[in-house]
């Protein structure tokens, strides 16, 4: 059952170009910085995409302003935050998890939650008739984890450690797991106690999968209903996609609110000084911003339409809500009285990511085959996987990325060209300097040759055979450039197959063929992706553990 798993959960990295990166920015952040007083430029999450283009965009439009938008993933923002990059006027979070984590040298000011977004488990209305959940109010967490533990559903949350959906998920069940009540934050020896630890691991070990992307993890659900049968995500989000669904004469998704567990997305905004003449003036035209999007009329129906309640309310009751937005018949409550949770200290969030990686989570044994041909030399494709080895095998960066390698983890690189160029190397835990050696290798290797992707797929399929453990997920990662021999192709896809390890592949660049890197992907249950940004893309397949 996990490995058909993993394969659905690798399936939405397809969407990847579409997530929350945006991968047109050079990695260190946005266009030129402007210190024109009507230029405003700012960060956000993926989350923020509707609102921007209903909302900000026209306002902007309306004042005259010059309005540029960026969106980043949450680590993104957080490390260009914690990095001191002077890109943006603003960051626009999805919650206050990630911005405590990019803000602790109180970069920021001026920070307001714009609105907030309670997180549900949802699932197709007849699912969740289908479990008993419809109707209710009182669903649990126990609940929802004997349904899934039992096999009568699947359950889908993004990676805590890459989306805010997925953290807010995370705090929410670490709290109820603490047995705190409203008010009451999470302390590091509630994290470090063995009813937290068994809780927490007992429900991650549940989640059939973890995309590194809200974005991507709900429009791969609805794509696939067959295998994402419920979900963790936000409120507005199951709004937004029913509007979708029932337009086009489909089944909605109905939400619970899970008892005791209730995690709330606060979107919060701030300006960020950059110590020059231009501040005051920014300042202001962030300021505006604020104040249009919190006491506006207009502004505010608009984000009610679009499943946002408002931050100045008391709690998240709503007085008059249009039931065709909040529409009961989706399960979402209007008047919704549970208290959210009080999220804790920055070092303790940053101790239950860290743990999630390193402790929460199940192993993989995880192979990546990456091409070594000429061609990756004559287009810097080469250049890009040097610097994804050290985002990804190097612990420091790995830290940051938090993308840690699992104590228990197995890691293969091989490189190929008109066969096996270079390798298997294998780095069995996440001792640092063997990851590291990882990194020595890749940076160390010539490009040159041809490309015969299937001499590469065959061997990992041997490998994670021999290796393989009900304790651990099995995946291969494969990368290319160009169009491969294909002597070789139907032999490599049918052992993959047999053995049901999903695969992985990225078309880089204008001359990969994405007919045999779907056809693999596809055959075997994985994912196909098309990136010109060997970084994002390998660290985006890197984030699904």
């Amino acid at each position: 059952m996990r490995t058909r798993v993993l394969s659905v959960m690798l399936a939405a990295v397809v969407l990847l170009s579409a997530g929350c990166d945006d991968t047109s920015d050079p990695p260190g952040g946005g266009a030129p910085y402007s210190s024109d007083p009507k230029v405003l430029q700012l960060v956000a999450g993926s989350e923020q995409q509707s609102v921007l283009d209903t909302v900000v965009k026209p306002w902007c439009r309306e004042k005259g302003y010059d309005c540029r938008f960026t969106l980043k993933g949450s680590v993104d923002q957080a490390r260009l935050l914690a990095s001191g990059n002077a890109d943006y006027d603003a960051y626009w979070f999805a919650s206050s998890v990630f911005s405590q984590i990019g803000d602790q040298a109180g970069k920021l000011s001026d920070v307001k939650p714009m609105f907030l977004t309670p997180v549900v488990y949802a699932g197709w209305r007849s699912e969740m008739q289908r479990l008993g959940f419809t109707g209710r109010t009182d669903v649990a967490v126990k609940d929802v984890l004997d349904a899934v533990e039992s096999g009568k559903t699947t359950v889908w949350v993004t990676n805590p450690t890459q989306s805010n959906s997925g953290a807010t998920v995370l705090f929410g069940f670490l709290n109820h797991f603490a047995g705190n009540g409203p008010g009451q934050a999470l302390t590091q020896a509630q994290l470090d106690s063995p009813a937290v630890d068994a809780g927490i691991s007992r429900f991650i070990q549940a989640m059939d999968a973890t995309p590194p992307s809200t974005g991507t993890l709900m429009n791969d659900c609805l794509a696939r209903p067959d295998a994402c049968r419920t979900v963790f995500t936000y409120e507005d989000l199951v709004i937004e996609k029913n509007q979708e669904l029932v337009k086009a004469g489909k089944e909605p998704l109905y939400a619970v609110y899970p008892k005791g567990a209730l995690a709330i997305s606060d979107a919060p905004l701030g300006f960020l000084p950059h110590g020059t003449d231009a501040d005051p003036a920014k300042r202001a035209l962030v300021t505006e911003l604020q104040n249009y999007l919190l006491t506006d009329a207009a502004a505010k129906a608009k984000l009610l339409a679009l499943g946002r309640r408002p931050a100045t309310g008391i709690g998240l009751t709503l007085d008059n809500p249009d039931l065709k937005v909040f529409n009961p018949d989706w399960g979402i409550q209007a008047n919704l009285r549970e208290q959210g949770i009080t999220y804790p200290s920055v070092a303790v969030i940053k101790a239950a990511l860290d743990r999630y990686q390193t402790h929460y989570r199940k192993p993989v044994d995880a192979y990546y085959c990456l091409d070594g041909s000429g061609s990756m030399n004559d287009n810097k494709g080469w250049d890009g996987v040097r610097d994804a080895a050290h985002q990804i095998f190097d612990a420091d960066q790995a830290a940051l990325n938090l993308l840690q390698t699992h104590p228990e983890d197995i890691t293969t690189v091989t490189v190929f060209n008109s066969g096996i160029a270079a390798g298997p190397w294998r780095v069995t835990g996440n001792d640092a300097g063997q990851l590291h050696g990882l990194t020595e290798k890749i940076v160390a290797h010539a490009p040159g040759s041809g490309t015969n992707m299937y001499a590469c797929l065959k061997q990992a399929v041997s490998a994670l055979t021999a290796s393989k453990s009900a304790a651990r997920k099995s995946l291969v990662i494969v990368m290319s450039d160009g169009m491969s021999e294909d002597a070789e192709q139907a032999e490599a896809v049918a052992a993959l197959k047999a053995a049901g390890v999903p695969v992985v592949a990225i078309a880089f660049g204008d001359d990969a063929d994405p007919g045999q890197l779907k056809q693999v992907a596809e055959a075997t249950g994985g994912a196909f992706v098309q990136q010109n940004d060997l970084v994002a893309a390998l660290r985006t397949a890197a984030g699904y553990k």
